[in-house]
């Protein structure tokens, strides 16, 4: 499926230079983890056009960043965004599998606190607006008994809000390329095994001639329905820099960032005025952060056929 678009590019003007990111320029990388979780590998049989929409909520800190130009200590960051996603499966066929495309549009807000500890110097800004646009030009889906896999293609295009003389922006203002493969085995009883795992090609910045390294991501569910309509479990990623920042701007070198992530999440699919529609509530908590904003992070996700 589709993956969300890029959220934020942080930094404060605390300290005037010319210091570049360590790891992924922003301190987050442009894919967002957790964003499947239960029935990942999952695609409907039926063509059709289908909505989901997805509220992401996160507020995470680290101890370094920089981004824009810029360095900053003890950055602390709380944002919120709402992405609408359409995809159009058709009856095409291809591989084998039931072949789709579809495009995410995100807004949201994002406020930033840096302080410089040592010299008490604090600063904070916000912003809101759209974010990256995500594309998928090609997703195909596979289904056989229990077992259920799909490929996905993704574009993220750097139209959000962008302005190198601000402290906070919507946009990474890169180009990026993303592959995933997912698969789920949902059987009778109502388990749900399910994983998402790509790999993210980030192009440079041509701002800052900053270019964040290749990223592997990993999202994982295991959930249970105790009703018909009714699915708890457990969900977690895992985002991780294999190749290391390049470009005139990484004058800190390639440091590369890690993140994991572990949670709870439930999933409640009713009929609403007669369209079968899923609920799906996710929480994270991150941990082992490593040149990388690290919080906590929620997902409310709305699926439907339109």
């Amino acid at each position: 499926m589709l993956r969300t678009a890029a959220l934020i590019a942080l930094g404060m003007a605390l300290i005037a230079g010319v210091a570049r990111a360590p790891a992924a320029e922003g301190g987050n990388t442009e894919y967002v983890g957790g964003y499947t979780g239960f029935a990942a590998g999952y695609v409907p049989p039926d063509p059709g056009t289908y909505l989901t929409s997805e509220f992401y909520y996160y507020d995470g800190r680290t101890r370094i960043l920089a981004a824009q130009g810029k360095l900053a200590l003890e950055i602390s960051t709380q944002m919120y965004f709402e992405t609408v996603q359409l995809t159009q499966l058709t009856s095409w066929h291809l591989l084998g599998g039931e072949f789709g495309f579809g495009i995410a549009v995100p807004f949201g807000y994002c406020g930033v606190r840096a302080a410089l500890a040592p010299f008490d110097i604090e600063r904070s800004a916000s912003t809101r607006g759209f974010g990256d646009l995500a594309l998928a030009p090609a997703v195909l889906g596979w289904h056989t008994g229990p077992w259920y896999a799909n490929v996905a293609l993704s574009v993220f295009a750097p139209t959000g809000e962008y302005d190198p003389n601000q402290a906070v922006s919507l946009s990474k203002h890169f180009w990026a390329v993303d592959a995933a493969a997912s698969g789920s085995y949902l059987n009778e009883t109502g388990l749900d095994l399910s994983f998402s795992l790509g790999y993210t090609v980030n192009l440079e910045n041509p701002d800052t001639h900053y270019r964040s390294g290749d990223v592997v991501h990993l999202d994982l569910a295991l959930g249970q329905y105790l009703t018909r309509r009714f699915k708890v479990g457990t969900v977690g990623y895992a985002v991780v820099q294999v190749t290391g920042d390049s470009g005139a701007g990484a004058i800190l070198g390639p440091f590369k960032s890690n993140i994991y992530a572990a949670g709870l999440g439930i999933e409640l699919d009713p009929t609403i005025l007669g369209h079968e529609v899923s609920f799906q509530l996710r929480g994270y908590r991150e941990f082992q952060a490593q040149n990388h904003l690290a919080g906590n992070a929620a997902y409310l996700t709305t699926d439907l056929k339109l």
